[in-house]
Order: C-alpha cells, then structure tokens, then sequence
C-alpha cells in the first residue's frame, strides 16, 4: 500500500535520561504528526553537545541507553555526531539541514530549547523560520515536579543530593546504573555480607555518596538488595566504588553484567571503629532495607 504521509514532525533535543519531560515532548510529536499526516520522528546527537569542548557532565544515561530507549518509544531516531565543525553551524543553517534532510513539516521542541553555534537559536528564532520556511512548531510547556520544571540538570542535582524519590519522580522510573561485576578487595565476604563490585557503568552520574535500598537486576530476575557508594573508610578504602549485597543470594557472579536500581537512601557514609561495628551497621541497613523494598514493586 502506497504510504501517503508526507514530510516529517521532528522531536528535537539531547534527551539524556528521557524524563517525563521528555515523554510528554514525544507524546506531543507523535499527536501531531497524526494530525498532519506526516512520519513522527526524533532527532539528537549521539554524544552530548559539550563533549568536543571537553565539558560533558556526568550523565543520567549512557549514550547507548538514551538512544535505545527513544527507540523504544516507537519513532524514527537520526544521530549524528556532534563534532567541532557542527557545533560552528549558525543557527539558521541548522533549520535549513531539517529541513533539507526530512521535508520538516513541524517541530516539537521544549520551552528552553537551544540550536545553533553557541546555543543562539532559541524558539523565538524556531517560530521566524517556520513562518519563512512552512513548518508549525510547538513549544512544550515544562512539566513540573513539587513547583518546579523537571529537567535534566534539575535530576542530576538530586542525585547527587542522594534525592532517590524525587529524582525517580521526574525519571519516571528507578535510577539505574548498570555494568558488570568485577574483582575488588572481597572485604564484604570476610564480615558475612559479600558484595558485588559493579564497573564499567559509563560516564554516569553516581548518587551521593552512602548506603542505599536498591534491587538488582541478575539475569532477568530482581532481587532485593542494599548498595554502599563510597570509598569504603572503614577499610581505607581509595578510590569510589559501588558496592552491592544481593540480599538472600549466594552464588559467584563474577563477570556477569548486573544493573542496579536506586530505591532510597539509607544512610550516609561512616568510617567505623572496625570491621565489626561495620558489619552490625550492615545487618542493621538490611532489615530497613526489607522494610522500605517489602511494598515496592519488583
């Protein structure tokens, strides 16, 4: 059957963690799109902005994860690189490229939304050229949490304020770091809580440092668990790690991938007396664990 529809809505920012922001942004291209008869589309970078310039923040997604799941919300997605030569592109000549590339008929973008060399397109400069040009463009209102508009950097903060619920709130789903499980110092094995080390998660942000009820996910099943990010004082630990006790399992799961989902924050970090007063804090963190993870769903 012959397809009929005609140019394209494009969605139109850098997505990373793919918040109810930005939920609400594609639902809105989507909409469109069906309204206009025209193919409902994403375009985004396949690095952040700020990385040619040696300036990328920590991230709430890897790059592979924020594309994959704005694949999954059902549109088309085109990334390109962004490079030194692309970020030198004027404002105007970026509008030019949609339209050129995808026949854009519409453009979805958020109420702050930038383009352009140094960020000097805004969405007044959008709505000129669409006049110019032929295309609509819809400015998303902010979609707010506790008063506020959630975003991306707003997530971040909480984080690394060790806000678990609020920056899961605005995620619309649990914080997550995932990676695989390495070899460390096996100082939870010698106090009965044996731990595993998680690494290669990415240029993530990590939540503040301290003990957390966390579950995590092995093999495509959750288990409740409790997850220590610090530098372990007790045991003079050196450098930052994340460091998870599978609550109710044992086994040896070295080299195998684990994902870790942040629930609440337990406790900050404390350097003990000894390896016994740590252990006693251990137990005491896994019963308040089971307390805040028995209502939760897996």
């Amino acid at each position: 059957m012959k397809n009929e529809k005609k140019g394209s809505v494009i969605a139109l920012g850098t997505f990373d963690g793919v918040h109810a922001g930005h939920r609400a942004l594609l639902r809105e291209a989507k909409e469109l799109s069906a309204k206009l008869g025209a193919e409902p589309m994403i375009y985004t970078f396949r690095n952040h902005p700020l990385s040619p310039f040696g300036r990328e923040p920590k991230l709430l997604m890897t790059q592979l994860e924020r594309l994959y799941a704005l694949e999954a919300s059902g549109l088309f997605v085109a990334a390109d690189v962004f490079d030194l030569e692309f970020a030198a592109t004027p404002p105007a000549d970026f509008v030019k490229m949609l339209c050129r590339r995808f026949d854009m008929r519409a453009a979805v973008v958020g109420f702050n939304y930038t383009f352009g060399s140094k960020g000097r397109g805004n969405t007044e400069l959008l709505r000129k050229m669409g006049a110019d040009l032929g295309f609509t463009v819809s400015v998303m209102e902010p979609v707010s949490h506790e008063g506020a508009p959630v975003s991306s950097s707003r997530i971040r903060r909480c984080l690394e304020e060790g806000n678990i619920p609020d920056a899961n709130a605005m995620l619309g789903k649990r914080y997550a770091l995932s990676g695989t499980v390495e070899m460390n110092r096996r100082i939870g094995h010698t106090i009965g809580f044996p731990t595993a080390n998680l690494e290669n998660y990415g240029n993530k942000v990590l939540p503040l440092s301290g003990v957390y009820a966390t579950r995590a996910v092995l093999s495509g099943r959750a288990y409740d668990a409790v997850t220590n990010v610090g530098n372990n004082p007790t045991v003079e630990g050196r450098r930052t790690t994340v460091e998870t006790h599978l609550l109710d399992f044992d086994a040896d799961i070295y080299g195998m991938p684990l994902k870790v989902e942040f629930i609440e924050r337990l406790r900050g970090e404390v350097k003990f007396s000894g390896r016994d007063a740590l252990a006693a804090q251990i137990a005491a963190d896994v019963r308040n664990a089971r307390n805040i993870l028995k209502d939760q769903e897996k």
